[in-house]
């Protein structure tokens, strides 16, 4: 039951994560006009680019995988790729509304990190539980940046990790 709501919840996030951008990127789209089958191009290149990698991942959905990492402070954790018409997605839950004790001090050092990190945005998402992501366009999207933020992304959960363990509850 626990791993039924786990994957629930990173299905959850892969939907926040994708939502959130593809609503701004619909407001700009709406000025002009989208390329036919644009979304399932992006997809198709995030997939090739996922195989391409050597990572191992799964795909969750149309549009969604996720890859199970390892990091030095965090636990084993899972990164969320989502793929819209003309981006890129990619985001970790760091810690979850139920696991933190959320304080002003906390709060303090999560703005300084997101002053001090390049390229990634850390938030709470609807379910107040604290993530960090990325995102990119994939018409400039190779190889070597997709890994390249795959490697960056999973330092950053490491790193935002480490500074708000003291703010975490002890099970």
């Amino acid at each position: 039951m626990y791993r039924t709501r786990v994957h629930s919840r990173h299905f959850v996030m892969a939907l926040t994560l994708c939502l959130a951008p593809a609503v701004a990127h619909a407001h700009i789209a709406s000025r002009e006009p989208a390329p036919l089958q644009g979304g399932q191009a992006d997809a198709a290149k995030v997939e090739q680019l996922l195989q391409q990698s050597g990572y191992r991942y799964r795909k969750v959905s149309d549009g969604v995988w996720v890859i199970e990492r390892q990091g030095k402070s965090l636990p084993k954790f899972t990164i969320i790729f989502a793929s819209g018409s003309g981006f890129r997605v990619m985001g970790v839950i760091v810690a979850t509304k139920k696991t933190m004790n959320t304080t002003a001090d906390m709060m303090f050092k999560l703005l300084k990190l997101n002053h001090s990190l390049d390229y990634v945005k850390i938030g709470f998402d609807d379910d107040d539980d604290l993530f960090v992501r990325s995102e990119v366009k994939t018409r400039q999207l190779d190889l070597q940046e997709f890994k390249e933020g795959v490697e960056r992304l999973s330092t950053d959960a490491d790193q935002i990790y480490e500074a708000i363990r003291p703010y975490l509850k002890t099970p």
